[in-house]
C-alpha cells in the first residue's frame, strides 16, 4: 500500500467528518460492556451457586447493553435518535442468553423441551421475514 493512499484515506474521513457525513463518535467502542457483563454475571452465579446461569444472564445483559451504549451516548449529545439504529438481531439473542440463565434456576425441566422448539420455530419465521423483506428491497 503507498503512502499517498493513506494520505488520501485520512483526507477523506477528514472531509466525512466536515461535512457530516461521518460522526465523530462513530469509532467509539463499546467492547468493554460485554466482559464486565460475563464477569459480574459469573461473579453473581458464583454467589448464588449457579454459575452457568450467572455466565449467560452477564452474557445476555453484556450484548444488551453494547448494543444501546452508542444509543444513550446519542441521546446524551442531544441528537436524535435513529428508528432502526440498533442491531436487532444482537438485541434478540442477549434478551435469549438473559432469558435462558434465568429460567434455567427457575423454569421447570418439563418447559425446556417446549420453549427450545418454540424458540426455533421464531427464529426460522424471522429469518424468512428477513430475507423476503431485503428481496423485495
Amino acid at each position: 500500500m503507498k503512502t499517498e493512499n493513506c494520505a488520501e484515506m485520512t483526507d477523506a474521513k477528514r472531509i466525512e467528518l466536515k461535512s457530516g457525513l461521518a460522526e465523530p463518535g462513530e469509532q467509539a467502542h463499546s467492547g468493554f460492556v460485554i466482559p464486565a457483563g460475563i464477569l459480574i454475571g459469573l461473579g453473581i452465579g458464583i454467589l448464588l451457586d449457579h454459575l452457568f446461569s450467572g455466565f449467560l444472564v452477564g452474557l445476555g445483559l453484556g450484548l444488551i447493553g453494547a448494543e444501546l451504549l452508542a444509543h444513550v451516548r446519542k441521546s446524551r449529545a442531544g441528537e436524535s435518535i435513529r428508528a432502526a439504529g440498533a442491531n436487532v438481531t444482537t438485541l434478540l439473542i442477549g434478551t435469549f442468553l438473559a432469558f435462558t440463565g434465568i429460567s434455567v434456576v427457575w423454569a421447570p425441566v418439563d418447559v425446556w423441551p417446549y420453549a427450545l422448539a418454540g424458540f426455533l420455530i421464531l427464529t426460522g419465521i424471522w429469518f424468512l421475514v428477513r430475507g423476503f423483506s431485503r428481496q423485495a428491497a
